[in-house]
Parts: C-alpha cells; structure tokens; sequence
C-alpha cells in the first residue's frame, strides 16, 4: 500500500516494539510526514519523521495515548491530547502548538480525527454517558455538539485496533483507504433514537433514522461493552448497525451478536450469535451489503448473511473471520 525505504521499516519496528502501541502511528494523507508515539518511562511522546524515518521532530513530551493523532486533510498539522488533558494542534514540522479546549480530569480515552473540512471531533465517556463536540481550528468552544449519548457506532472502515489492546484503543483512518478518501460515518443512540452523523467534506447531520429502537434493542444494548467502540458498527451506508454483547465475568464472558436495520421501521431485530466462548468478530462488505461473521456452531465457524440479518448461511466450519477485499 505504501513504498518506504528499509531504514524507515526498522525504525518504525523498533519504536512499536518498544511502546506496544501500533495504530499510533500516522501517516499524513500524501504520505509525506509520518506520526509516531514512543514511551520514555510512564511518558508517551509525539513525533514526526519524513517517510524515509529521516528528520525527525519532537512535537510533544507526554501525550494521553488513549486518543488518537490524526493529521488533517492537507497533512500540514496533527491533532492530539497532552497528557493534561488539553486537546492541541501542532504543526506537523514542529512549532505553532495551539491548546485551546481542556478536557474533564479522569479520561482515559476516547475518539479524536480531523475531518475533511478541516475542522475536528472529539468524543469521549464520562459517568457511562458519552460527549461528543465538533470544533473549528483554533476555537475553544464547540460549533456542534451531542451529549447524554448512550451508544457511539462507526463504520467498520474508519478504524484500526490498536495491537492487543482488544478493541479498546483504536485510530480512526477517514483518510487512508485504497481508492480514495472515504466517508466517516458514526451513529449515536440516545434512548431510543438512533442519530447519523456524516463527514463527507463539511459535517452532515444530525440525521433522526426512522426506526425506534424497541425494548428489545435496548436490552440487549445493555450488554454491549462500550469500553470497546469495535463492539457495535454501522455499516458504510449508514444504514444497517451491528453490535457484541458480552455477559458474565472475566475469563467466563460469553459473547453475542445482533444485527438490525436503522432505515425502516418495520423488520426483525435478529440475534446471530448467542452463548460463544469467544470474541465473535464481524464486519459489514464495502458494499454495505452483507455482514460476515464468526458463529459458534460446530465449535467455530463463519457465516454470511444480508446486512441486517437476514438469511445467514454457513460458508466454513472450524474457521475464524477472514477479511473483505
């Protein structure tokens, strides 16, 4: 996908075995400039290299690495939280550092992109509540904002996992996909309303989808971990939603997986998977089509069904999830 000297390979491994934290890492969208997170101590720093691991630039001492750095659409500037808890711009060769927004005391993580306008999101937890604000460079005050939310959903292909952090930490990568930008597509629910929003060029939404989520819906959102944003994603149209649900306690957790559609309010909520000993994973088809998933009949296997549930069928037993192409 990317062409890099061999020196930059070896330099990029090393600092991700150092810090265990892949997915830190960012590439600006010309590839040009690259974001590295690194661990000095208890003490995570922010850089920047060009593509060959050369020039290096020290942006920031401490970060909270629980956000993500993502560049802008111009690759010119970086956001990222300081370990103070204040969301910053930098320039991406060092210099013009901007701290106009402080968070909460006690965050640990949450969601944090540049969107293709320019402007940037951040959304975090706080008291089992999520909060999300939309802000113009430089201001300290948001233009757009949502809280009391529930549930957060992206779209499967606006992230990576972070390596071993089990869906808890993750990178957003709105710029970043084979054939062009894509679309960053996320739902919130709020009661029993789900809410799309869209970031195609400047931020479309809120957008009320039409289906009410039923007692049954919200049940089963109870044991969804929310802890793990890759728990729950709505497919690239915005249209479909499904989520994991997770019930017992650690290492005895069994795993679920519910599929529903967000346009209509008419159809079945479909319960896939029930009882797994494992972490079911999933994902919707670029076309937003289908869903692909794991099962735990016949011990582990993998199936395919219409996006919003319907007509599963078995592809291969003894398998785990392969990925689209």
């Amino acid at each position: 996908m990317r062409r890099f000297a061999h020196n930059w390979i070896w330099l990029l491994a090393l600092f991700l075995a150092g810090c265990n934290l892949e997915g830190v890492a960012s590439f600006s969208p010309n590839n040009d400039r690259v974001a590295i997170v690194t661990k000095a101590g208890d003490a995570y720093r922010l850089y920047t290299t060009d593509s060959n691991g050369g020039n290096s630039v020290k942006l920031e001492d401490n970060i909270l690495p629980g956000f993500d750095v993502s560049f802008d659409p111009l690759g010119t500037k970086l956001v990222y939280v300081n370990n103070s808890r204040q969301v910053c711009v930098v320039n991406a060769g060092g210099g013009g550092t901007s701290c106009p927004i402080s968070l909460p005391n006690g965050l640990v993580g949450g969601f944090l992109s540049f969107l293709p306008n320019g402007d940037y999101v951040v959304a975090y937890q706080s008291s089992g509540k999520w909060l999300m604000n939309v802000y113009q460079p430089g201001a300290g005050a948001p233009y757009k904002s949502e809280d009391n939310v529930d549930h957060f959903f992206l779209t499967s292909d606006a992230y990576e996992v972070k390596r071993g952090s089990n869906g808890t930490e993750w990178y957003l990568t709105p710029y970043d996909k084979p054939g062009g930008q894509q679309n960053l597509r996320w739902v919130i629910v709020r009661g029993s309303q789900a809410i799309m929003y869209n970031a195609a060029g400047s931020l479309e939404g809120p957008t009320t989808h039409p289906r009410e989520l039923n007692s049954a819906v919200l049940n089963a959102l109870k044991d969804r971990d929310q802890s793990d944003i890759t728990s729950g994603v709505i497919s690239p149209d915005g249209t479909k939603m499904a989520f994991r649900t997770r019930t017992g306690a650690d290492p005895n957790y069994t795993y679920g997986l519910y599929a529903l559609d967000l346009s209509t309010n008419t159809g079945s909520f479909v319960n896939l998977v029930s009882n797994a000993n494992f972490r079911v994973q999933f994902a919707f088809s670029p076309s937003g089509q289908e869903l692909v998933y794991e099962s735990n009949d016949s011990g582990r296997s993998v199936w395919l069904a219409s996006a919003d549930g319907s007509s599963p069928r078995k592809l291969a037993d003894n398998a785990s999830l392969p990925d689209w192409q």
